[in-house]
């Protein structure tokens, strides 16, 4: 019979084994010192298994012999070195006491280290030989810090870090500051917070330095406490990087410099120069829109700016508090008087209002701030301005484009081969960039997008990266794909492999019964608002149950309650809204008010509508209670909301529009949700949108009608939701 050197090494550890089990029973050991060698017995178990034929190292995926080997240190190699403790004369009973418990919590600390995942288990093989050398140097009254030099931070960090029973030994504050010099270099993030005890070494200067570049956000905070001792020694060290976030920190308009590190720090710009922009808003927004595309440029010499992700977001803020909150408050004014602010900008500088501003721009401030950037485009061709902007978040550009039904409008100003190429380059790479927000771009896009040559140029590009993908042997990015892939072929029906392959609940019904509580009852909640348009919209939708015998309705101070008489207990709570000439929100004190209402009665919603303004979905959002299963957004512009509801309730089937939200799609899709919530029955919403469609199939009605998505062609949640099962 043939044996393999793993089956050899595993019967002569078997042997090796019973042998120790033999020779540990002539070990006398002191009464006193018994429960010492019962807790390593208990941490032996814990860390190996019950026996060296159950030993939880060979479950392990780890190449045989190296968790042979682990096995047979941990079980044979341990119990022999409480032996040879044991039996040494030289050894008092102190220093045995010292020695046991040493082995105790280097078990317990490297046991703890690899359920936390922070440490590689071959360092076990590691920590066995540095303790018995530790013991050895600690008789001779050596210093550790010889023994320490030859061993990673991990293992130094078990023996000699807390809790070491070598707390005595000689040199023990050399060997404390090696070892955080080691622990600097694993972990440069955590420097400047645990550096403070170690700043007298000769190395502190150093690490001080790699703070500055590994994170100047935080540098930059910390140089802000000047009389600190870590903010006195910053202001001694000679380096071009720190003397310039000091300088910053001391300056009182530094948080405004701070983006352009990188361009003072290239000699591109003068730091006076920036300084003196700091208090003008339009040439501040400007100045920075101006970095970012040189930024670009940088990036793509593979020079990476200090900071670049500070300037876009600088940018966000600044284009937030000058532009976006101008134009979406006065939404009520005409154009000329609502867009003036925009009158100075440049079509680039129009662009990262744009892209920046996704979760904050009404539909109509959009729209307008698209038309003038457009047209403010040299020869009014697309992609002038994306070459003008090196392409940055041209994915994000886009994605915004087709929710607001602006896509095809922006395609039609580049030549034919230009959009081929634009949107081939939507889909390409997704799997390079740092984050998800490109191929949740992508997901939400495709259901946005109605030209059907268009659709079919991104599935085609979506099948050619899936392939690729599998070629290279890419994880991350086959599974980008394979989930883009699904996502985009199974739009229209109920095939359920989508959910099937990634354990999402699927999105095409929803049961009455997922919805119903204890008592079988549906429990809604509606949020409207006091505006003109808000109280017009509540009389249309009392009217959808006024006089009706299937329904009462019950009038309260501060809402109205809807309830079912016949079928199934369907419950409609909407709040009244209430005139807020006086400023004093009445809208939010009786939408308060019902919620605690429904609290009270133990009521849940587990279907929540918003009627109003896309500038009032924010506070919606924030009253949100998280047993929505489904939630109904009437409101414009509310796709562009998706991914806040989410955040609140994960699981939520959602309908939201693109742009124009309208009592004249609303209503017909609340009917249908009632009728078959009333009648016990599922929510199809495949079957409902095509009886929608057909309601809808030309003029007015169908133009509304299209800005409409369904939760089954909400993709940019679907892939979070599926992309999160597989990973996590």
């Amino acid at each position: 019979m043939r044996f393999t050197l793993s089956t050899i090494i595993f019967v002569l550890f078997l042997l090796s084994s019973v042998q120790a089990e033999q020779d540990t029973g002539r070990v006398s050991i002191d009464i006193k010192r018994l429960k010492l060698h019962d807790d390593i017995d208990v941490q032996q178990e814990l860390l190996c298994g019950p026996s060296p034929l159950h030993n939880k190292f060979l479950t392990l995926n780890l190449d045989a012999e190296l968790g042979l080997l682990l096995s047979d240190i941990y079980f044979r190699q341990v119990d022999e070195l409480q032996k040879v403790i044991e039996v040494d004369e030289g050894l008092d009973h102190r220093s045995k006491v010292k020695y046991l418990t040493g082995i105790r919590i280097w078990l317990e600390k490297y046991r703890g280290a690899i359920n936390n995942a922070t440490i590689d288990l071959s360092y076990g093989i590691l920590l066995y030989d540095a303790f018995k050398e530790a013991m050895l140097y600690d008789e001779l009254s050596g210093s550790m810090l010889s023994i320490a030099m030859n061993y990673p931070y991990e293992v130094n960090e078990i023996l000699f870090g807390a809790n070491t029973i070598f707390f005595d030994s000689h040199g023990l504050t050399e060997l404390k500051a090696f070892i955080y010099k080691q622990y600097a270099a694993k972990f440069p993030e955590k420097i400047l917070f645990t550096i403070d005890p170690y700043l007298g070494q000769p190395y502190a200067d150093s690490l001080i330095i790699c703070a500055s570049r590994t994170n100047p956000q935080q540098f930059y905070n910390y140089a802000s406490a000047r009389n600190s001792a870590l903010g006195i020694k910053m202001r001694q060290i000679n380096d071009s990087v720190v003397q310039l976030l000091v300088r910053l920190s001391d300056d009182k308009s530094g948080r405004l410099i701070f983006p352009f590190m990188h361009s003072i720090l290239k000699g591109n710009i003068e730091y006076d120069k920036v300084s003196s922009m700091a208090d003008d808003g339009l040439k501040y927004y400007q100045l920075l829109v101006k970095t970012e595309m040189e930024y670009m440029d940088a990036l793509r010499r593979k020079d990476t700016p200090v900071l670049y992700r500070e300037v876009i977001e600088m940018i966000a803020k600044k284009a937030e508090e000058l532009y976006i909150n101008e134009v979406n408050a006065l939404h009520d004014e005409v154009d000329a008087v609502r867009f003036r602010v925009l009158q100075p900008l440049t079509a680039e500088e129009l662009y990262y209002i744009i892209v920046t501003g996704e979760d904050i721009l009404y539909t109509s401030s959009y729209i307008g701030v698209y038309n003038r950037m457009m047209a403010k485009v040299r020869h009014g061709a697309g992609d002038t301005l994306l070459l003008q902007v090196r392409f940055d978040r041209f994915r994000k550009f886009i994605k915004m484009a087709a929710s607001y039904n602006k896509l095809n409008d922006f395609l039609s100003t580049l030549p034919d081969l230009s959009a081929n190429l634009l949107m081939k380059s939507f889909v390409r790479g997704l799997e390079k960039t740092f984050d998800l927000e490109d191929a949740v771009d992508v997901a939400d896009s495709y259901s946005s997008i109605n030209d059907p040559l268009t659709k079919q140029l991104v599935i085609a590009e979506i099948e050619r990266n899936l392939l690729l993908q599998t070629k290279n042997n890419n994880k991350r990015g086959l599974l980008i794909y394979d989930i883009l892939d699904l996502l985009t072929k199974s739009e229209h029906d109920k095939t359920g492999l989508l959910s099937e392959r990634y354990h999402i609940p699927p999105v095409y019904t929803m049961n009455y019964g997922d919805l119903s509580d204890s008592n079988e009852r549906v429990i809604q909640q509606v949020f409207f608002y006091g505006d003109k348009d808000g109280k017009e919209s509540f009389n249309n939708f009392l009217g959808m149950f006024n006089g009706k015998n299937e329904w009462k309705i019950i009038e309260r101070d501060q809402w109205v309650e809807i309830k079912s008489l016949s079928g199934k207990p369907v419950w409609i709570f909407a709040n009244l809204p209430l005139d807020n000439s006086k400023a004093d929100d009445p809208d939010a004190k009786a939408q308060s008010a019902l919620s605690a209402y429904l609290t009270e009665l133990n009521l849940s919603p587990t279907v929540v509508i918003h009627r109003g303004h896309s500038y009032h979905l924010k506070s919606t959002i924030s009253q949100m209670p998280p047993t929505a299963k489904i939630i109904v957004l009437g409101s414009c512009g509310g796709f562009q909301n998706l991914n806040a509801i989410l955040e609140v309730c994960p699981q939520a089937h959602i309908v939201s529009s693109k742009e124009v939200g309208t009592k004249l799609v609303n209503e017909p899709i609340l009917k249908l949700i009632n009728e078959s919530l009333r009648r016990g029955e599922p929510v199809d919403w495949v079957a409902m949108w095509s009886q929608l469609e057909k309601q809808f199939s030309s003029g007015l009605g169908k133009e509304r009608f299209d800005n409409y998505i369904p939760p089954h062609k909400n993709l940019g949640a679907l892939f979070i939701k599926a992309y999160s099962n597989k990973m996590y």
